[in-house]
């Protein structure tokens, strides 16, 4: 009796290596699991992987080691098929597939503009991957009377942290939309004019919390031209800055312009108008 129990308990737990086969007796040798949408060739169906709201979903415990765990996410309207990326520790979205390379984000026409602009200036155009806050004056930048531009004056400081210290600098914002990832790839040419009392320095910034912000590259000398259509400026690539990569709606990113060096208070600086279009774009890979 003992020896019939010993067979039949290692019979049981022997490891095996077949196939199982749901709805067919033939399943493919290339698949562990092979599911047939029917077994009578007149009734079918499908497989429902795991339905979770977004909060729901980031409560499982994932690790590197559940790389390429499924989940439906359904969340209000928002309805996603997403698999966990272990290599990256994120949520990858795999339906709907949405890839764009290098697209135009986000940007801004001053053409139109008069008195240096609205604060916060929206958008002309916002893709609809992303959702973006406009620009925006620092509350140590004044308006200013010039058009087809967009800035202000006030920049009469010597150097950055004092700048930055008098909130004297121009912002803007991005957040990706539900489900998609972004990876920032450059700021493209841009324009700028100052007055001949105007601020000779800057620099960019990003923060992806608002509160801590990074030096992108190097200060910016911003120029002699003073006569429209301003100093041009070469693209800034983001592309290497790895806080700016594989962005979800979890993180808004924060431009910063900061700006100083001006030798009078009524000194001006602004993003000019250099051509038809956009002015000032921002270029990332949508996925």
């Amino acid at each position: 009796m003992k020896v019939l129990i010993i067979v039949s308990v290692f019979l049981l737990f022997k490891p095996t290596f077949s196939q199982v086969g749901i709805n067919t007796t033939t399943p493919s040798p290339a698949s562990v699991l092979d599911i047939s949408s029917s077994n009578n060739g007149s009734s079918y169906g499908g497989v429902m992987p795991p339905r979770v709201t977004i909060s729901q979903r980031d409560l499982i415990p994932v690790t590197s080691s559940d790389d390429g765990l499924l989940v439906y996410v359904m969340d209000g309207t928002s309805r996603f098929l997403q698999i966990y990326d272990g290599v990256e520790g994120v949520w990858q979205t795999i339906y709907p597939l949405n890839i764009s390379l290098s697209a135009q984000l986000v940007g801004w026409d001053v053409a139109p503009l008069t008195n240096s602009g609205p604060s916060p200036f929206e958008a002309t155009f916002i893709h609809p991957s992303i959702t973006a806050g406009g620009l925006t004056r620092g509350a140590g930048m004044n308006n200013a009377s010039g058009n087809n531009a967009w800035g202000g004056s006030g920049f009469n400081i010597a150097s950055q942290s004092e700048a930055i210290t008098a909130n004297k600098f121009a912002t803007f914002t991005i957040t990706p939309s539900f489900g998609l990832n972004i990876s920032l790839t450059a700021i493209e040419p841009y324009y700028i004019r100052r007055s001949a009392t105007g601020p000779i320095l800057g620099i960019w910034q990003y923060s992806n919390n608002g509160v801590d912000f990074f030096d992108i590259g190097s200060e910016i000398s911003w120029g002699d031209i003073l006569g429209s259509p301003g100093n041009p400026h070469a693209a800034i690539d983001l592309s290497g800055i790895s806080a700016l990569q594989n962005l979800t709606s979890a993180t808004t990113v924060t431009f910063r312009i900061v700006i100083w060096g001006a030798t009078g208070s009524t000194g001006t600086w602004y993003i000019e108008n250099s051509a038809s279009g956009n002015d000032l774009i921002l270029r990332g890979n949508i996925k």
